[in-house]
């Protein structure tokens, strides 16, 4: 999902090349990529975030970490870091965080883990309103081991996540919540590991055709009355 952004013809004032990763950490809470130059750290962190921003006053634009407690401390993010990527609401991209309203909105929305990218303290170095939208970590699509392929019997459909506990699924509790993107216990459907494909259909699937059928067909009857008239 693209963001809209507002062209200028103005000369951009921040923003060298940006310099390839050359070290990865790995954490609990995150996997963490440190780019050359250090300005740069990329982060992915489980909902709950406990994170709090607000608008940047920095030239550069950003949001500014107000606190960071919970799974964003324990990924390195501290008070006074500025955030500049985070992700889309489909997680499938990494929008420039240049409006906090916005930017809340589509961490909100988004399937955990969130990814950011923040530059620790104040931001001198990147315009971020003239940053481009970026790629999202690759993470859905993991190939299962043997022993995940014989246990593996549901499937989310609102992410890919393949059930592979050793506790059948129909035992799970009934406020089970896929650990990937956080859907209910009911979007889940059987899945065939040895084809890879899914039976059946999620719940609220069918109900969601119905009622969009139901309005195309009202549509159609209010536009054959208009014109009987």
């Amino acid at each position: 999902m693209a963001l809209a952004m507002q062209r200028s013809s103005a000369r951009p004032v921040f923003g060298a090349k940006k310099p390839a990763p050359v070290r990865v950490a790995r954490s609990r809470a995150s996997a963490v990529s440190v780019r050359a130059d250090g300005a740069q750290v990329q982060v992915d962190i489980d909902k709950p975030l406990g994170l709090v921003l607000e608008q940047s006053n920095a030239a550069g634009g950003g949001l500014v970490v107000k606190s960071s407690r919970g799974n964003a401390a324990k990924a390195g993010i501290k008070a006074g870091d500025t955030i500049i990527y985070t992700s889309s609401f489909f997680g499938d991209e990494l929008w420039p965080a240049d409006k906090l309203s916005f930017t809340n909105n589509a961490v909100a929305n988004c399937p955990s883990p969130v990814t950011f990218v923040f530059v620790p303290g104040e931001n001198t170095k990147v315009n971020v309103k003239r940053l481009p939208k970026r790629p999202a970590p690759a993470r859905f699509g993991r190939k299962l081991t043997t022993a995940e392929k014989a246990l593996a019997s549901h499937i989310c459909v609102d992410c890919g996540y393949i059930y592979c506990d050793s506790t059948p699924f129909d035992e799970t509790p009934a406020n089970y919540r896929c650990p990937q993107c956080n859907a209910p216990k009911r979007r889940f459907v059987a899945y065939d590991a040895d084809s890879g494909k899914s039976t059946g259909v999620a719940e609220g699937t069918l109900g969601t055709i119905a009622t969009v059928i139901g309005g195309l067909l009202g549509i159609g009857v209010l536009a054959y009355l208009a014109t009987s008239v």
